[in-house]
């Protein structure tokens, strides 16, 4: 069963799940922490009190087969954005999770959060893919569904909606081929597009930026904690150190790159 997180610690995330409750998710006696538990279908919705990229103990306490979180997104540049991730490390865990460790990427249901996204994004706004990142680590699929990149968006209504509904949406995965990712910047455009054009759901992405931080076994996470199991690879710009890793671990796997 898929569950829905909100983090009290997070103003958007909060706007979030109140939408998600008085549009489609209705309260149960069950009880998690401090709060009631919604479900709508067959789903659940949760409200934790701490920051969600450090929920790290939420396998063990709620257990779920796809964890789907409501998040604001952060950057300097406040440029109004919609996002989708998995959650993991590369090097050392500065954002919650686990060094060097992946969470499950649910590849079919973050295309369709991402289509959602694209097709009902308000005017301003870029939608895209982010790279893996930061924590919670779970043994179980996680997925990021972000409005950005500062308060202004936190609060936009409109666009809290249409992250809303693209995690109605993400509760049904979407049929396509399903590829890894490696290269271009964080908020991997090429990936972006080809997932969009060409119909191919990504799992993990590992940036250009984590490659001096990431090995053999590092690659052979990505492609084994891909969900479902991925048919492709694809690789944006020059691969540098990890070409002929990558080219190994495919040959391996039985992926074909894509272009």
């Amino acid at each position: 069963m898929p569950t829905v997180v909100v983090s009290k610690r997070d103003p958007a995330s909060v706007l979030i799940g109140e939408y998600l409750i008085e549009k489609y998710f209705r309260k149960t006696e069950k009880a998690f922490g401090n709060y009631h538990v919604f479900e709508y279908e067959n789903a659940d919705l949760i409200i934790i009190d701490s920051e969600h990229i450090y929920a790290d103990w939420l396998g063990e306490r709620y257990p779920s087969d796809l964890y789907i979180v409501a998040s604001r997104h952060s950057a300097e540049s406040g440029i109004p954005c919609l996002t989708v991730h998995t959650t993991g490390n590369w090097g050392d865990a500065l954002y919650g999770g686990k060094s060097r460790t992946l969470s499950y990427a649910p590849a079919q249901h973050m295309l369709s959060a991402l289509k959602y996204l694209e097709r009902r994004k308000p005017e301003g706004f870029s939608v895209s893919y982010e790279v893996t990142h930061h924590g919670p680590t779970l043994d179980a699929p996680v997925m990021f569904v972000e409005v950005g990149s500062s308060p202004e968006q936190w609060e936009n209504e409109e666009a809290v909606a249409v992250v809303a509904e693209a995690i109605v949406a993400s509760l049904k995965p979407e049929s396509a081929e399903v590829a890894v990712g490696f290269g271009g910047g964080h908020y991997a455009p090429r990936f972006t597009r080809f997932a969009l054009k060409k119909n191919v759901a990504f799992g993990h992405i590992i940036p250009k930026y984590a490659f001096n931080s990431v090995d053999e076994e590092m690659v052979r996470q990505a492609v084994e904690k891909t969900v479902p199991e991925p048919r492709y690879y694809a690789v944006h710009g020059d691969a540098g150190n990890l070409t002929e890793i990558i080219q190994r671990v495919a040959e391996e796997y039985g992926l074909e790159r894509v272009r």
